[in-house]
């Protein structure tokens, strides 16, 4: 048989990854005791089991004297890929930086089924008390509940006591403890779907083609989540670099035969490759490439994030596509006058709507194509953070 199924078990893999490594015996303590909490917690669903790993020598460099959280995601991929865990919460001792808070205590990522999590605030020596290692491994293990809740499709709640609570500080955790009857029947409920743990190693054009289709929701509730427009927001060197090259374009004589000289199906053939090539330019940029394991098995939650990877992207593009269309379709009706139109191309006249198209079309199609060229400088944290990251807790 060439493909594995799910066998009936769902591991919760969590991962000790010490990166300074100052106090390695309290740091595995106050993992052990919140393993045990969550084993406490899931002793109601005996097809869910925790596990505990470490990974060490993990060579990170900070930065501002906190460490990027989607290199912890980086590793975590490969690893959940050759342990073969369906979730995986990666444990560090150091500090996370965040794109949009003053710090970060964890970060879940749904599409991927990882969780990266940091102990180094849920101390209360960091805050200047006296240290308490019973009350940091109990926030520890109310984190962890909540990061699993997200990987699971849970949402917030407003009960404080819940772990599903929107956390506002690390105090918060103190009291969230409980995980009520129906999240738990729905996370009994999800564990096989969100679990994606189908994998082969023959036959993969197949499997591929099976899983996309079987996983159609989860793609598109992923593509859903990071939002294409807000993506695109968060690629400023990609607009910049395209609207450079369509202001360039537009005052010249030359694009204005194009336009007048193509049809519209090879307006349109063209923009279809110019969408298809920055696609691909883009995804090699910013695409985790861990996809086969080792021995060369091709799995479900791999394929769902590259299916989801490549989506976002291409729907972010067309967005762009579409917005500098209209917008240079509006520029040359309202700024450049008919008599222009009419003498500026050496092919002919370009004084009709359907000249005004193409051409319109054609910058586009030439602007996404250079974005996509420039949009490689933008960070590549903050675009994989759009793309995999859930929420920044």
């Amino acid at each position: 048989m060439t493909e594995r199924h799910p066998t009936g078990t769902y591991v919760f893999g969590v991962m000790k990854m010490e990166v300074e490594g100052r106090d390695s015996e309290r740091f595995g303590a106050i993992v052990a005791s919140a393993v045990a909490t969550l084993d406490k917690t899931f002793a109601s669903e005996p097809r869910l089991r925790t596990r505990t790993l470490a990974f060490a020598g993990a060579h990170l460099t900070p930065g501002a004297g906190n460490y990027a959280p989607l290199d912890f995601l980086e590793i975590g991929l490969a690893e959940k890929l050759e342990r073969d865990l369906p979730f995986l919460l990666i444990v560090t001792e150091v500090d996370l930086s965040s794109s949009s808070l003053a710090y970060t205590l964890a970060l879940p990522s749904q599409l991927t089924n990882i969780a990266v999590l940091s102990t180094r605030r849920l101390d209360p020596e960091f805050w200047g008390d006296a240290p308490d290692p019973e009350r940091t491994a109990g926030r520890l293990a109310s984190l962890m509940l909540h990061c699993f809740g997200h990987l699971n499709a849970l949402h917030h709640v407003s009960e404080p006591t819940n772990v599903m609570y929107a956390l506002e500080g690390v105090q918060d955790l103190d009291g969230m403890t409980r995980l009520d009857a129906d999240q738990l029947a729905h996370i009994a409920h999800t564990l096989p779907r969100e679990a994606r743990e189908r994998s082969t190693r023959e036959g993969k054009p197949g499997f591929v083609l099976r899983m996309l289709f079987e996983d159609a929701g989860v793609i598109a509730r992923a593509v859903a989540r990071a939002n294409p427009f807000r993506l695109l927001a968060m690629m400023p060197t990609m607009l910049a670099a395209a609207l450079s090259v369509i202001v360039v374009l537009i005052f010249s004589a030359e694009t204005w035969d194009v336009a007048a000289a193509v049809s519209v199906p090879q307006i349109g053939t063209f923009s279809l490759m110019c969408l298809a090539s920055a696609a691909f330019v883009l995804y090699r940029a910013f695409a985790f490439d861990t996809l086969l394991s080792r021995d060369r098995r091709l799995t479900e939650s791999g394929i769902v994030t590259m299916a989801a990877t490549i989506l976002c992207l291409i729907l972010t593009l067309l967005a762009m596509f579409v917005l500098f269309g209209g917008l240079m379709y509006l520029v040359i009706i309202t700024v450049f006058p008919e008599r222009l139109m009419e003498s500026w191309p050496g092919t002919g006249e370009a004084t009709t709507a359907v000249d005004h198209l193409k051409l319109s079309l054609f910058l586009a199609a030439m602007g996404v194509l250079a974005g996509s060229l420039g949009g490689r400088t933008d960070s590549r944290d903050l675009v994989r953070g759009v793309l995999f990251i859930t929420e920044e807790t």
